[in-house]
């Protein structure tokens, strides 16, 4: 029987002064050194929340250390910043860098060779198709049911921070694109416009092979998460 383990950590914006609280995945098939997968919540949902908690322990059975962590205005996290997530939406996009950096620098001992994944929903997967898609220290990402503008949301942004958060400012056409980078989306999703999945998958130049749909399922994958984590580990496995 595979054990997980659930390490509690913090993470430090020092130019906030804040720390985001987090946790970190692994299991008795770890080996003491293996690649990170970033696990990125959907709006308002947590750390603790179902979607995240199951994907951090079937990647963490699978020998990942996994990390999920709360944003500004999100779970443990809120007490510090508040509950206002529209008016720090930039820089819950913009911490993804101060992660990516905690686990370079305070989990090298852990981390295999550099190796590190963003694997995210909704608002997880724009962060990883913005801020994720231009670091280079992200070997793969995962975006599950990602806006490419968020000009369509009920909240009207300012434009200025339309284009810090939608990643049709922030993709770019590379061949490479097709190592790196996997997306999905249900065309019953209720929450955000499927039609988003072609505009990526375009903007991306990705081939039909990097891009997954489903009928039903909804914003949730409801009845296909477990064929989501076997397709995203059938694509990590070339990390």
């Amino acid at each position: 029987m595979v054990t997980i383990e659930i390490e509690n950590i913090e993470i430090p914006i020092e130019s906030d002064n804040i720390e985001l609280k987090g946790s970190i995945y692994y299991s008795s098939n770890t080996p003491s050194k293996a690649p990170f997968i970033i696990n990125l919540a959907g709006l308002l949902d947590h750390r603790e929340s179902y979607f995240v908690k199951f994907f951090a322990e079937k990647f963490a059975s699978a020998g990942f250390y996994v990390l999920s962590y709360d944003y500004r205005a999100h779970g443990e996290t809120k007490k510090q910043t508040g509950s206002r997530w529209d008016k720090m939406v930039a820089k819950i996009f913009s911490d993804i860098k101060e992660v990516i950096s905690w686990v370079v620098n305070e989990q090298s001992k852990r981390l295999l060779d550099d190796k590190i994944v963003l694997f995210g929903r909704s608002l997880g997967g724009a962060i990883i198709l913005t801020r994720g898609f231009l670091d280079t220290r992200v070997k793969k990402l995962i975006a599950l049911c990602t806006r490419y503008d968020y000009i369509t949301t009920r909240i009207r942004f300012p434009d200025e921070i339309i284009k810090l958060i939608s990643p049709k400012y922030f993709l770019n056409k590379d061949p490479k694109n097709n190592e790196r980078i996997l997306i999905a989306h249900c065309k019953d999703d209720n929450r955000i416009p499927f039609e988003y999945l072609d505009q990526i998958k375009n903007h991306l130049g990705l081939k039909k092979e990097n891009v997954v749909q489903f009928e039903t399922g909804g914003h949730s994958f409801k009845g296909h998460r477990e064929e989501i984590f076997k397709i995203s580990l059938e694509f990590l496995k070339k990390i």
